[in-house]
């Protein structure tokens, strides 16, 4: 390698040479030329300027080639190469070539030490998920209503309620084995629950021709609180779960009063009310029946309120400011309420150091539960699953879903057809819009017309909506297509789905009379 080098450096040193006195001997031509017209004089009084310049280039390039010379044996003395570390010692009249029978190792050479196997451990989850668990939720697909539920920390949901008439309200017993859920199974909104190890044995809890749902569980597990509309209003009852004897009604107020939650001490429940003319958040004490305001703020309506599972504090959604919004309300005096972040729907860890809740994507493509941190220094809302948009009512259990549920899978979705085909024309004229309006048949409104896009899907709407209530609720309407002329309202934006063609609204005064056609 090195011959090479020392090869390759004296063919480029012959190049310069030659390249130098190629570039002499036309210099020389040239210095002929003009001596002949120089004084003769001039000529023996001084030597050629260009031999001088060629003789100090030749000994410039003899001083690089002695240079490298010099440096190339200087870097391949074997003298000053050391062994390395590795090397295999030779005894005298030992030979080159290894054999396969091992050789003693000199004492001089130190072994390298062993370093241990490293062994792969799993990062600890965040500070939010460490209680472990999981959670139950609804999702609405298709039209129907099901319960899912998801161990902590896997991010891997299941279906484990599937019936084609909906469930809602899912709401764990105090051990976790069992489940509490609304459903109208049977033809008409009843309370229901489950055990996970045999999800096919539901067991129905309530047996009327009214309204149940929202069920809660006593401490002990052996009653449901809920709300029902009974006698033409919604109130607050309660019910053994063995059937033993007819449910208790709890509030009587003239307003209607729902979402109840049983307190961690079972003498306590919060729910909510219209009793002061605004939907606050109010406790009834079970040993006295007397009631109290722990909200009572005009500015919002709060909703979902749920027990601390030490008692000291309701975590509550309340629309406010034109966003759902979750906060936390000490049940000390004179406390105020701690916002939380957006979200809506909570409920509390089993331990209380997490609170769960929903929240929606901003374009409303997905819904994600979050778990945030509560009561500790730092720590942020951490992502436990995302599902599909509208998914709400997570609650948490500390036991985590039967081994033998989750490797099933879960259950399928029991509608198979699809509830509608939008059948939309695309225009592609360029003095055309893409899609157009088409009217509604039969409806009453101002502009009864909407895009090509979701006319199919209102149709089909409307439609259920009059096989489940026996009314054609969507047959007269506030407001569907607005022109792009329409100024706005007070307060109101300028865009609005509602010029697109994309939105409906009811009509707000059929809540009105007596009987009310439609109650909110």
């Amino acid at each position: 390698m090195w011959l090479g080098l020392i090869l390759t450096v004296l063919s480029g040193v012959g190049l310069m040479l030659a390249a130098a006195t190629k570039r002499s001997n036309r210099a020389r031509t040239t210095s002929v030329v003009t001596e002949k017209r120089a004084d003769p004089i001039d000529k023996r009084l001084g030597e050629d300027p260009l031999k001088l310049q060629n003789r100090r280039l030749s000994l410039a390039i003899i001083g690089m080639v002695v240079i490298v010379i010099a440096a190339v044996l200087w870097a391949t003395d074997p003298t000053r190469i050391a062994p390395r570390p590795n090397s295999l010692p030779q005894d005298a009249g030992s030979s080159l070539i290894l054999n396969s029978t091992p050789q003693a190792t000199s004492a001089s050479v130190a072994a390298l030490p062993e370093l241990p196997t490293p062994i792969p451990t799993n990062a600890p989850p965040p500070a939010a998920l460490r209680v472990g668990g999981s959670l139950a939720y609804v999702v609405r697909e298709q039209g129907q209503t099901d319960i899912w539920a998801v161990n902590v920390n896997t991010r891997t949901p299941i279906r484990i309620l599937n019936d084609i008439t909906d469930e809602r309200d899912p709401a764990w017993n105090s051990d976790g084995t069992r489940l509490a859920f609304a459903s109208k199974q049977d033809g008409n909104w009843e309370l229901y629950t489950v055990d996970l190890n045999a999800p096919e044995a539901v067991s129905r809890i309530t047996y009327d021709l009214s309204f149940q749902a929202n069920p809660t569980w006593s401490n002990d597990s052996l009653w449901l609180a809920y709300e029902s509309y009974q006698g033409e209003n919604l109130d607050i009852y309660a019910v053994r779960v063995d059937g033993s004897e007819a449910p208790l009604r709890l509030t009587e107020y003239a307003t209607p009063d729902f979402a109840p939650a049983w307190a961690p001490d079972g003498r306590q429940i919060a729910f909510v009310s219209w009793h002061e003319g605004n939907q606050d958040i109010y406790i009834l004490d079970l040993n006295t029946r007397e009631t109290r305001n722990v909200t009572g703020t005009p500015e919002r309506n709060e909703d979902n309120p749920a027990w601390s599972p030490d008692g000291r504090a309701l975590a509550y959604s309340a629309r406010d400011a034109g966003r759902d919004k979750i906060f936390v309300q000490s049940l000390e005096a004179n406390a105020a309420p701690e916002l939380i972040g957006a979200g809506r729907t909570p409920a509390w860890s089993p331990d209380g150091s997490t609170i769960t809740y929903a929240i929606d994507a901003t374009d409303r493509s997905q819904t994600y539960l979050y778990a945030a941190p509560y009561g500790r220094e730092g720590g942020i809302a951490t992502e436990l699953a995302a599902v599909p948009y509208g998914a709400s009512a997570p609650v948490w259990t500390d036991r985590p879903l039967p081994p033998a549920l989750v490797n099933s899978g879960g259950l399928d979705l029991a509608v198979r057809e699809p509830l509608f085909v939008e059948q939309a024309q695309t225009y592609t004229s360029n003095t055309d819009a893409p899609y157009r309006l088409q009217s509604l048949p039969d409806v009453q409104a101002p502009r009864a017309y909407l895009s090509d896009q979701v006319n199919d899907s209102f149709n089909a709407l409307r439609e259920q909506v009059q096989q489940a209530t026996g009314v054609d609720v969507l047959g007269t309407l506030d407001d569907a297509w607005w022109d792009l002329s329409r100024l706005p309202e007070p307060g109101e934006e300028r865009r609005s789905w509602h010029m697109t063609g994309r939105a409906f609204s009811i009509t707000r005064n059929a809540i009105l009379g007596f009987p009310a056609p439609i109650e909110i």
